[in-house]
């Protein structure tokens, strides 16, 4: 079985979660090959723990924002605990 590895490691096609639903960027459902090894490639450079620490000061102010705005408004604390995208 090791020497089939790649003929055994690829998913099912799946329309409607892998290519309607995320658009065919989710690394999750990708089938094997190109594409799948280039967005393992940029996914690994970022979650080394070397870059991983850069993210440290994000995360820490995204964090006391989400309590600042929960503790301000407590009855809207599910849209205050969606992660939003920053402009």
């Amino acid at each position: 079985m090791e020497k089939q590895g790649a003929s055994v490691a690829d998913r099912p096609r799946m329309i409607a979660a892998g290519e309607i639903f995320t658009g065919g960027l989710s690394i999750l459902l990708a089938p094997v090959g190109d594409r799948l090894r280039r967005m393992r490639r940029a996914l690994h450079t970022h979650l080394q723990p070397k870059a991983v620490e850069e993210y440290q000061p994000l995360q820490m102010s995204h964090a006391k924002d989400t309590v600042l705005n929960i503790l301000d408004d407590p009855y809207n604390f599910q849209n205050h605990a969606t992660t939003q995208v920053l402009p």
